[in-house]
């Protein structure tokens, strides 16, 4: 007897389809933070509402997997061990290919002051968020993100060079 196409024997993982990609319609996020518990309760939120989601732990081990792994969108906490998530941001940004240098960057931090925040821009993360997040947030700014026509009043611009005091930065609601 053989089992259903759709069964639990089946050699696909879980989420991707047979040839090993990503169904239609799911974003592939990378989490990036030094603390495993920050990854998983991510990791777990993410995956129950569609995002297949993959881990780093420090800067270093991010720019290793977005060289190797198809990346829609990077999570990246600021404070980390190696190689923090302001320079991990920078050197994505650096990159030479335009599909990884172009990637969304939501960069978080615990630390809500303007100073940080205007270096989270400078670096070239997309926009931010001081922890603990909102789970309705966080979705809201991911989804906002990975659209292909952004809502602008919700993306954290970088400071234009020629006028940076006219910037603001912008805790997204």
């Amino acid at each position: 007897m053989t089992p259903p196409p759709n069964s639990s024997s089946s050699p696909r993982r879980s989420g991707f389809e047979a040839d090993g990609s990503p169904p239609p319609n799911q974003f592939r996020v990378l989490i990036v933070d030094d603390q495993a518990a920050n990854r998983r309760i991510l990791s777990r939120l993410l995956n129950l509402t569609g995002y297949l989601t993959s881990e780093a732990s420090d800067g270093q081990e991010a720019l290793n997997h977005i060289a190797s792994q198809a990346v829609d969108l990077v999570i990246m906490d600021v404070e980390m061990p190696n190689m923090d998530g302001l320079e991990a941001t920078r050197q994505i940004r650096k990159l030479r290919d335009p599909r990884i240098s172009s990637l969304p960057i939501l960069a978080a931090t615990g630390n809500p002051q303007n100073k940080i925040q205007q270096e989270l821009l400078n670096s070239g993360a997309n926009a931010f968020l001081t922890k603990p997040f909102d789970s309705q947030v966080l979705l809201k700014t991911l989804a906002n993100l990975l659209s292909p026509s952004p809502d602008p009043s919700l993306v954290v611009k970088p400071p234009d060079k020629r006028n940076a005091k006219s910037t603001s930065v912008k805790n997204l609601p």
